[in-house]
């Protein structure tokens, strides 16, 4: 009787593999990300493959669906610190949506198996990889794309970071910083009052160097313009020509990574009220916002992270310098 049940557990068992063998053959059904496929992701069958996986991975596949797949795009870089090349697949859905997700490669069988979720995205235009020497990983860096009409028609770009969390086996955001920013508004739109159009602008040149510890940093340079149009047509945006620069100027920034706060940040200050330090990790005097009246409040503000990892937008003269002097600007600007 055992060798009967063995036997017919064994035809079982080939049965089942010959089911999913010709199920895969047949309608195309694949479960696992291959080297082959990422080669050419966007041919019409990868594409479906691809799409159809990653979103059944980061649980999204109730929400998008492979047929609204517009393109993938494919990153390689070493996140994990594991010596192996990590593929970044981007899903895009169009200017508004776009999913990251992360999968390592099996050497032996050449598919790849996922990591995890990076996140969502606008438009994602770039991602390349900063070397981590103290751990000997990567950073992963975003550029990220936004169009968007929120009050203001507004267009602008971010500089977002990502590392590999091995402890809590989770991406980590590491920086999150305005690479460039164009915002038209009406002026009866906000506390001014007055019927004018305004823009702000900021465009960014930023290059990575390293620091004293051979890890990595991000160095801005970033020009801003607060100008207003002569335009008296409240109702339609007006053309460039009649706008004219009111305020302008150079901001100098630099963003390293620090080992200690394991993320980019500007300086390190101390908490006035408990002596805590405490990382500055976003600095809005640096904004170009500050060139307009009605928001220049904004630049007594940096944003900080804690010890215990909380994030916390404080006035700037509730800080200290390490020394215990007076709290001094993380950037420095000239018009």
């Amino acid at each position: 009787m055992g060798k009967f049940l063995k036997k017919w557990g064994i035809i079982i068992c080939i049965a089942f593999i010959a089911l999913v063998i010709f199920t895969i053959k047949t309608y195309g059904v694949v479960e696992q990300i291959t080297s082959d496929m990422l080669e050419n992701p966007n041919s019409e069958k990868n594409k479906q493959d691809i799409a159809r996986i990653v979103l059944n991975d980061t649980g999204r596949n109730a929400v998008f669906s492979p047929d609204e797949v517009l393109e993938i795009t494919v990153y390689q870089g070493d996140l994990l610190g594991n010596g192996q090349q990590q593929a970044i697949i981007a899903l895009s859905f169009g200017l508004k949506n776009t999913i990251l997700a992360a999968y390592t490669k099996d050497k032996q069988i050449q598919n790849y198996t996922y990591v995890d979720d990076v996140g969502e995205f606008f438009d994602v235009r770039d991602v390349f990889f900063l070397p981590l020497h103290s751990d000997g990983t990567n950073i992963m860096i975003v550029r990220e794309y936004a169009n968007q009409n929120i009050g203001a028609y507004e267009r602008s770009s971010f500089l977002k970071g990502f590392i590999w969390d091995n402890k809590n086996q989770m991406f980590q955001n590491v920086l999150n910083i305005p690479e460039g920013i164009e915002v038209t508004w009406n002026g009866s739109w906000d506390t001014s009052g007055e019927e004018r159009w305004q823009k702000i602008e900021e465009r960014s040149e930023f290059a990575s160097g390293e620091n004293n510890e051979n890890n990595p940093t991000l160095k801005l340079v970033q020009y801003q313009a607060y100008k207003i149009s002569e335009s008296t047509d409240k109702d339609n945006i007006p053309d460039e020509s009649t706008f004219h620069t009111a305020k302008n100027r150079v901001v100098n920034q630099t963003y390293y990574w620090s080992d200690t706060w394991k993320r980019f940040i500007l300086s390190e200050k101390k908490d006035k009220a408990t002596g805590e330090r405490v990382a500055v990790i976003e600095d809005y005097s640096a904004s170009p916002y500050v060139l307009v009246e009605e928001y220049n409040n904004m630049a007594n503000n940096v944003a900080i992270q804690r010890q215990n990892g909380t994030i916390e937008i404080v006035p700037s003269n509730a800080l200290w310098e390490l020394d215990g002097t007076q709290a001094q600007s993380t950037f420095f600007c000239y018009e």
